[in-house]
């Protein structure tokens, strides 16, 4: 089903007039409703296969009604149960169901299962000789309830008709069940997992049997009846707590209006109790139609033998007879990306411009530790920066450490109105030394160095906004790690929140050695230079002389940290020629490219060493391995 807010919706994808030219798409907080799916275009479809019922489709942004819209007001959570809530009825929706076990299904048996678990006093599951004097099987019978995930409870509940509800046309109050064993199997598969028995009574009094358990996930509850006398099940109660294991949220179809640059996802989260024992993975996905599943119907000959199948709407689709329609369940993939992992403010890896987005919220946690969230947006461009930014550096072999020029170009593709860029970043291992040569389509044009980091730099220049305009420079840095790749972004400098990503291809021909089929934003090294961690080591004086006269005061250790891909810990250690370690020099934690160390001949209690001849001790500890290696320094006064 749908779940609909009586509340006003906030519409976060309008289009005001504003000299800010990226919208937003906000859902929750003060956006558009959780509840509505963002107010899309289409509502998601959702394949739910329950047990011996085929395939069901169902329209919902909570698939298995496991999401939580109020608990806490304006936020999102995996569903929570109070203690007093009875949740029985849960196995009668998706991929839930109650069974029979170990008796057979006569007439009206699933009927009566139904009866036991939906409210409904009228309706029991019974075990009574019928009209004619034929008694069914009464003891070993097993009635199932599996609500198809983990879901927590505390307590179970069953009784006959007439005792905890007065329904005296059903006087059946002394058929409860006089012997029975309760079972519970957590599993979320419940296959080749063992039940766990909870309880035991083959002496029962009671016509209504309540049994308190310790808080717990289960997937299935079962009653093993032991009694050799008629009995019968007005109502299987089972009570919930806290919140389920599990949740998915589905956003709907989301419409941009037209091929939109999609900006960096952003979220509010929360963590419930230990945050170690929850997570929340936030996904998207991008289309260039309204409907990521394909809608088909059967194409038939003359006489009705099935030749083909053909697409169609999916309006269309649901007005053909069931016996036309191809089973839904194919996933578009030639008009809609698979789903892409996104990173709260990181800008999307899912293709764009494209106009149509879905979201998908994946809860996991505990009984009492979860995430909750309050708000999800993203801001965008329509119409885009470009339809496409093909990027390659050139060239695409560096030995590490070394001086190198690199080349790059950015290619624009433009299948129809387009905004254009004037600002460019670009991802580096280490600070450029130089930029140069900037042109567009061969020309040289005025560009500004806007900064230059350790990790990038970023580039102004007149606005591109022609298809196949090719912009290109020359950088200078060293690389200090197999398999850098320059990747980069392209902005419009009047909407600078959403940036469009470098895609690496075939960006321009940079002359001989440029290969097609390999062009991109990867740069390799040697493979005799693979596996180092540190390269040249150099240092300022063999022998130094620490007596505070200004003049060689300070021994210094230059070396590159190679190949990381983050911080790591680097220790320069002192010892004496008999082995004793003096002192820790330096003891940080560094990232890739170039070190110093300097040391002014003290010791960790801050005393002067004597004279003499010190080993000094550099380690590099990697994931995998430490790799050492060792020097001598004179210390002279």
């Amino acid at each position: 089903m749908k779940y609909w807010s009586t509340i006003t919706l906030v519409l976060a994808l309008c289009r005001c007039a504003s000299p800010q030219p990226a919208e937003r798409f906000v859902l929750g907080a003060e956006g558009i409703s959780w509840e509505s799916g963002g107010n899309g275009r289409r509502e998601p479809t959702v394949l739910v296969k329950p047990r011996a019922r085929g395939v069901i489709e169902d329209t919902t942004n909570a698939p298995g009604d496991a999401i939580d819209f109020a608990h806490r007001l304006g936020w999102i959570s995996p569903l929570f149960f109070e203690p007093d809530e009875n949740i029985a009825a849960r196995v009668l929706v998706g991929e839930g169901f109650i069974f029979l076990k170990g008796a057979f299904y006569g007439v009206g048996i699933d009927e009566q299962l139904r009866g036991t678990v939906n409210g409904d006093h009228r309706v029991a599951f019974e075990r009574r000789p019928n009209a004619f004097g034929v008694a069914p099987k009464m003891r070993d019978v097993w009635v199932l309830l599996d609500f198809a995930v983990p879901i927590g409870i505390h307590r179970v509940r069953f009784y006959p008709r007439n005792t905890v509800v007065e329904t005296p046309q059903y006087p059946f109050q002394e058929d409860y069940l006089r012997a029975y064993e309760l079972w519970v199997n957590p599993t979320t598969t419940a296959i080749d997992t063992p039940d766990l028995l909870v309880k035991r009574n083959t002496a029962n009094e009671k016509p209504v049997v309540d049994i308190v358990l310790a808080p717990q996930y289960v997937r299935q509850v079962k009653v093993r009846s032991l009694a050799t006398v008629p009995y019968e099940f007005d109502e299987i109660e089972v009570y919930g707590t806290g919140y389920m294991a599990q949740g998915v949220y589905l956003s709907d179809i989301i419409d941009l209006g037209d091929r939109a640059t999609i900006g960096p996802l952003r979220w509010v989260e929360n963590a419930v109790g230990d945050p170690l024992f929850s997570k929340l993975d936030v996904r998207l996905r991008t289309g260039i139609d309204d409907t990521p599943l394909h809608y088909r119907i059967w194409v038939r000959d003359s006489k009705g033998a099935v030749t083909d199948f053909r697409e169609i709407y999916p309006t269309a689709y649901y007005v053909q007879p069931r016996s036309d329609r191809v089973a839904l369940g194919a996933e578009d993939k030639d008009n809609w990306s698979p789903w892409f992992n996104v990173e709260n403010g990181d800008l999307l890896a899912a293709p764009v411009p494209r106009r149509y987005v879905q979201l998908r919220l994946e809860f996991a946690g505990d009984l009492f530790a979860t995430r909750e969230v309050d708000r999800l947006e993203f801001a965008y461009l329509v119409p885009p920066i470009a339809d496409g930014l093909r990027a390659e550096v050139y060239p695409r072999l560096a030995e590490v450490e070394k001086p190198a020029t690199f080349r790059y170009a950015v290619l624009l593709e433009a299948n129809g109105r387009v905004r254009g860029y004037d600002r460019l970043e670009v991802d580096t291992n280490v600070a450029v030394t130089a930029i140069r040569a900037l042109k567009v389509d061969g020309v040289p044009v005025d560009f500004a160095v806007e900064s230059i980091r350790a990790d990038g730099f970023a580039l102004r220049f007149p606005l591109i906004d022609r298809d196949g305009a090719v912009l290109a420079f020359a950088f200078d840095l060293p690389i200090f790690r197999f398999g850098t790749t320059f990747s980069g972004r392209a902005y419009n400098s009047a909407a600078p929140s959403v940036p469009q990503r470098l895609d690496p291809g075939n960006a321009v021909d940079f002359g001989p050695g440029d290969i097609d089929g390999v062009s991109g934003l990867f740069v390799a090294i040697p493979k005799k230079q693979l596996g180092k961690l540190v390269g040249e080591i150099a240092v300022s004086h063999r022998v130094f002389t620490p007596n505070g006269d200004g003049v060689n005061d300070v021994f210094e250790l230059f070396f590159n940290l190679l190949q990381l891909v983050r911080p790591v810990p680097v220790v320069l250690e002192m010892y004496d020629l008999g082995g004793r370690r003096v002192g820790v020099v330096f003891a940080e934690e560094r990232g890739i490219g170039p070190a110093e160390v300097r040391w002014d001949g003290r010791v960790d209690d801050g005393r002067s060493v004597l004279p003499g001849t010190y080993v000094w001790v550099l380690r590099v500890e990697a994931d995998a391995f430490e790799e050492v290696h060792m020097g001598v320094v004179g210390v002279a006064y």
